[in-house]
């Protein structure tokens, strides 16, 4: 050691940088011949002379030989540090509404897994500034190599989500394929470099992360898209008449309509519907009637043998609970109705009904703002009417509002889903009907075919058990008071 020299310079490595030993101690690593000089003047070695070979040993390249390329070093640097900076905010966005907004813990979940890897790629952006530079530190390489594959592994499930229906004009998917490049290119840079060098036991770290990151994915995938199918909807709907009135010439009578949610699903109600029918029924000859019963059978109606088909007198109708509400599992409502009618009204039975519309709570986030869109017959500016003065045109009471999916991965994969539901009344009020779907377009009153599958959403079309009187035995029971109806 007493023959060496009081400094020794040696070679540059792959990247330019040229280790400095300073009396059999490594002092640092510079990238060229004035900082070089810089280290001497801290190490208190400004005396030394860079061109005296004996105190200073430039080993296997001279003192001319300084090969960094600073420019290009800086380029890449910055394009690791601002990558994994615009990773980590989209992450963090992200994942931030299911993390904090989510009242499903396996939504949370996800949102909380997302915002750790965007922390992840914080952290990383920090140490590219290291990597890019003489890299102090031995784990900065790992680092960023940890955050350019939760960038390759995030970015690649969204994408994945986007291609199940490849809606172009997805407001984020241009960042996804900005991020899905520079991820490719940073990869490829860190696989050259080496990233792992320095580390201890590279390969073992590098596949547990990809195990672990597999295994996260896949129970992402799980438990935010199988799991919240599997529960049914159990949710039922029934009409009763009950004890009627008579006032006068008139009849009153109530009928409660309840709805329950027996399962375990919570769910919206965009839509729904009641309806009290009047039903007249006519008796025949058997022998009159029996030539009568394909037309009936072939008209959608039920074969009487000593009675006419119904005919039927709508009485009342309107909404079990205002659009939009919902029911919570093991909750019940109902809504009670008087029918008001003459009593000499030719009617021999009564007849209630209800149907509703559902809409999966563990799937789907309804609008705070869904409500009333219009109707046909007073339709907002620039909608068409869908039919203008006909007297079989049917009217049509338009609900309409926004729809997201709830886990937000989703939601920012795909363009924005509206709601749209539809109370209709058909001509002359022969009867009530009730509808409702999604589509990626507003309003509701534009006729388009662009309606989704109704099953993906959690949808369904739930009947109610509806309730038939004779009027005779309704009346029977009657209670007579004084007066007349209004």
């Amino acid at each position: 050691m007493s023959d060496e020299s009081i400094v020794v310079v040696h070679a540059p490595d792959h990247r330019g940088l040229r280790e400095v030993w300073i009396r059999g101690e490594l002092a640092d690593k510079v990238w060229s011949a004035s900082e070089l000089r810089e280290l001497l003047n801290r190490s208190r070695l400004a005396h030394v002379d860079l061109d005296d070979r004996e105190s200073v040993d430039f080993r296997d390249a001279g003192d001319d030989v300084w090969p960094d390329r600073r420019a290009n070093r800086y380029r890449d640097g910055a394009l690791l540090t601002f990558g994994l900076l615009g990773c980590m905010v989209l992450l963090l966005s992200i994942g931030q509404v299911d993390a904090f907004g989510s009242p499903y813990i396996v939504n949370r979940m996800s949102g909380f897994l997302l915002m750790a890897g965007g922390v992840v790629q914080g952290i990383a952006a920090i140490a590219a500034m290291d990597f890019a530079g003489k890299r102090s530190w031995p784990y900065s390489g790992a680092l960023v190599f940890a955050g350019v594959l939760i960038a390759l592994l995030s970015d690649g499930l969204l994408l994945a989500l986007w291609a199940t229906k490849k809606e172009f004009k997805t407001p984020l998917l241009s960042a996804f394929v900005a991020v899905l490049i520079w991820a490719l290119w940073a990869a490829w840079f860190l696989v050259r470099q080496r990233a792992w060098r320095g580390v201890p036991h590279p390969r073992g770290i590098a596949v547990g992360f990809m195990i672990t990151s597999a295994l996260t994915a896949a129970n992402l995938v799980q438990t935010s898209w199988h799991e919240p199918s599997v529960a049914p909807v159990f949710v039922a709907t029934s009409a009763k008449f009950g004890k009627a009135t008579i006032e006068g010439n008139h009849v009153r009578v109530p009928v409660v309509f309840k709805v329950k949610n027996s399962g375990k699903v919570p769910v919206y109600i965009p839509i729904s519907a009641y309806w009290v029918m009047g039903q007249q029924i006519a008796s025949t000859e058997a022998d009159a009637t029996e030539r009568t019963w394909r037309p009936e059978i072939e008209r959608g109606e039920y074969f009487d043998l000593y009675a006419e088909p119904p005919k039927e007198t709508m009485l009342s109708a309107g909404q079990l609970l205002d659009a939009g509400g919902y029911v919570n599992p093991g909750s019940e409502f109902e809504t009670r109705r008087i029918v008001t009618f003459p009593s000499d009204a030719p009617f021999t039975a009564l007849k209630a009904r209800t149907e509703l519309r559902t809409l999966r709570k563990d799937k789907q986030i309804l609008s705070p703002k869904f409500g009333l869109d219009g109707y046909s017959w007073n339709p907002r500016e620039g909608a068409p009417r869908p039919c203008k003065e006909s007297p079989n045109c049917r009217g049509f009471v338009f609900y309409a509002g926004r729809v997201e999916n709830s886990n937000n991965m989703v939601n920012v994969t795909r363009m924005p889903r509206y709601l749209h539901a539809r109370w209709i009344m058909h001509p002359n009020a022969q009867r009530v009907e009730i509808g409702m779907g999604i589509r990626p377009a507003h309003p509701a009153q534009v006729q388009t075919d662009d309606w989704e599958d109704e099953k993906s959403y959690g949808m369904e079309a739930i009947g109610g058990d509806g309730d038939l009187v004779t009027l005779k035995s309704l009346l029977a029971g009657a209670v007579q008071t004084k007066g007349d109806a209004p």
